[in-house]
């Protein structure tokens, strides 16, 4: 009865742990983030979990703190519990102890351009170099980097804690230090300390603007604590670029050698604890909540993967402190917390993207186009793919074919310089054509100043024009042209002529509100930032009207107490009137779009600010000539106003909360007494 018993509790516990391992044996999903949806999405898997070892050879790992691997893909992870560097080769599947009397608690390991052997030690509060000698098949030590002495940069009393270091190509040694805001300790390859490098800065918010401008620099670390945050770890691209990764900041940021950011990644979690680049100049990091990311080396995110584990599965972690790549881009990551080593292998599907990757940057276009158009047969919303095609097109100067390829992955400047090219090629076409209707245009100006006849084309619309006139409505809605071109007059005539009505300035704010959809729908991508297919029209609505309702009603409320002559249908019909100037703009600016690339963007914004700056003058003027204002009066009416519009809407939605709780207790009195009965 017992050993039943304990097989039904033992049945029941894996009925409720969550394995999420799917069909093919793997216990995570692979995402990729997609501009045309603007979020995460499933992709195929990137990479398949290949082993998780907490052994290497004879070797067996305890609290692993980094690892590296090297151009002949010799692995090399900084063991701290054990006090030593193991080296792992993969050819021969032999392992080497380096340092193992020498070393306290190594955090951090890299092999430089020449060949040696760096290694950051917390515990001894020191970094050192290890040179191969290749007679004796071990590694002697070289050059030890230690606290700078009478240096400008230290005090006795400033802790010195390498945990991690990199090299450069001119075999310039970065250190490290745990805690440092001033970023990384540089040594020149003999060891001579020569400053800083790469520290963060503080973000260019306004508060920081003004208390750098009344505070020195001790009372703003002192009084506001106003401390960059300190570098948390680095490595180097290709081209010799330091890159590093703060905790609390999102992705990475690449420096260049006049430590000026270069690039950084487009998205990424804040949480990193470690960065390599793999064999494609493609950049792999690791969290702390154990996913893995790999971007692409202008900053994009090809893929997302694995995940916390807290049930020791291959493929998720528990404590990951390192990652590294090898020259097949396997992907090699140590665990502290479980002192394992887990290895991922890519899958097909990731190595068609790593061979176009390749391809474009050899800049063999042609070449790449073939294993692109196999991804998006796998993934047709897969953006680089998309992006990818689209460059390969553009190289070849097919930039018709390009600008398809640029918008599915919303490449806006992509589309941009593509459509550059084949709006210029239209122009130099058609030149003669858009000549020979100038010289028409002057032509019939100049004739219709001998024999003005552009009175009889303006006939029909004067026609009609009378025959409109009949109808109240027609007049009351262009009555708005009247407010525009002279406000003082046509408020007043809202405000005791009664040119205006409900009906007309419901029709308006609904052509406003027409306006704004047509400008949000169909304006072209490359000044559109919204996904059109993942537009709300109910959150649009409140966008717009909730807005303008407790503006008006602001406006009345305040206008009642502080001598306001206008009244409640004054304020709406004004408010709305007013609005004529963006009802105009915004399928200008819709039309405009559809014709202009970003080098022309400044003429999209300013038609954009000169008709939102319209806007904003006829609204001061309504409230100045609708209440009968003064300038100074007017501008207090109207912060009043705004003010009062908040407090309407936090006050509308205490009572929601408020009348939500009520309805709950009222419910949880009904299901008790029900219950009870």
């Amino acid at each position: 009865m017992k050993k039943l018993t304990s097989l039904l509790i033992g049945f029941m516990l894996l009925l409720l742990v969550p394995t999420h391992v799917k069909a093919n044996g793997i216990s995570y999903r692979t995402f990729t983030y997609s501009n045309t949806q603007n979020r995460m999405i499933p992709t195929q898997d990137a990479y398949v979990p290949l082993s998780m070892s907490q052994t290497l050879d004879q070797s067996t790992l305890n609290n692993p703190n980094d690892i590296f691997v090297d151009r002949d893909d010799n692995i090399f992870i900084a063991d701290s519990g054990n006090s030593r560097i193991i080296k792992y080769n993969l050819r021969t599947d032999e392992t080497m102890i380096i340092g193992e009397t020498i070393l306290k608690n190594p955090t951090g390991v890299h092999v430089g351009f020449d060949n040696h052997l760096y290694v950051a030690d917390y515990g001894n509060r020191k970094a050192y170099q290890f040179i191969y000698d290749d007679n004796t098949n071990t590694y002697n030590l070289g050059v030890i980097y230690e606290k700078p002495v009478n240096s400008p940069y230290f005090s006795e009393t400033d802790p010195f804690e390498p945990s991690k270091i990199i090299t450069d190509r001119g075999n310039n040694v970065y250190v490290l230090l745990s805690g440092n805001s001033n970023g990384l300790a540089e040594y020149k390859n003999d060891g001579e300390f020569f400053g800083f490098f790469g520290g963060n800065r503080l973000p260019n918010t306004l508060s920081n603007v003004i208390k750098s401008v009344f505070f020195d620099e001790q009372q703003r670390r002192a009084w506001f604590k106003m401390i960059p945050k300190p570098v948390y770890n680095l490595a180097l691209d290709q081209n010799g670029l330091v890159i590093t990764i703060t905790k609390g900041e999102s992705g990475y940021k690449k420096l260049n050698i006049a430590n000026i950011v270069h690039g950084q990644s487009r998205w990424g979690r804040d949480d990193l604890e470690d960065i390599f680049v793999g064999p494609y100049n493609t950049i792999f990091a690791i969290s702390a909540s154990g996913y893995i990311y790999e971007y692409t080396n202008e900053g994009g995110l090809l893929f997302a993967f694995s995940g916390p584990d807290t049930l020791g599965r291959k493929g998720l972690f528990q404590g990951p402190t390192g990652i590294a790549i090898d020259s097949k881009n396997n992907i090699y990551a140590i665990d502290s917390k479980t002192s394992t080593l887990q290895i991922f292998t890519p899958t097909v599907f990731a190595d068609l993207i790593h061979n176009a990757i390749n391809y474009y940057q050899q800049g063999l276009y042609e070449q790449s186009k073939e294993p692109w158009q196999e991804v998006l047969k796998m993934n047709s919303l897969f953006d680089l793919a998309n992006k990818g095609l689209g460059d390969a097109y553009f190289a070849e100067g097919n930039y018709e074919e390009a600008m398809h390829y640029y918008e599915l992955s919303r490449d806006v400047h992509g589309y941009s310089n593509a459509y550059w090219e084949v709006r210029n090629d239209a122009l130099l076409k058609s030149a003669s054509w858009l000549i020979y209707i100038l010289i028409a245009l002057v032509v019939l100006f100049i004739v219709n100043k001998i024999v003005p006849f552009f009175k009889y084309i303006k006939k029909p619309f004067k026609k009609a024009d009378t025959a409109l006139s009949k109808f109240k409505i027609y007049n009351e809605m262009k009555f708005n042209l009247y407010v525009i071109r002279k406000p003082t007059d046509g408020n007043y005539g809202i405000k005791k002529e009664h040119k205006t009505s409900h009906l007309s300035a419901v029709i308006m704010l609904l052509l406003f509100f027409f306006s704004y959809l047509i400008f949000i729908y169909y304006t072209k991508f490359t000044f559109n930032s919204r996904i059109v297919a993942e537009i709300n029209l109910l959150q649009q609505f409140i966008f717009v009207f909730v807005p303008l309702s407790l503006w008006v009603l602001g406006n009345y409320l305040v206008c009642t107490i502080r001598d306001g002559e206008g009244t409640l249908a004054n304020v709406f019909h004004g408010t709305v009137y007013a609005l004529l100037p963006m009802t105009i703009t915004f399928p200008i600016l819709t039309i405009i779009s559809q014709f202009l690339t970003l080098n022309e963007a400044f003429l999209f914004q300013t038609i954009y600010y000169v008709g939102l700056g319209v806007t904003l003058f006829y609204l001061v003027y309504m409230v100045k000539e609708i209440h009968f204002y003064d300038v100074k009066p007017t501008i207090g009416n109207i912060l009043l106003s705004l003010f009062t519009g908040l407090m309407i809407m936090v006050m509308v939605m205490i009572v929601y909360i408020l009348l939500g709780e009520v309805l709950n207790l009222f419910l949880d009195i009904i299901k008790e007494v029900t219950s009870r009965g």
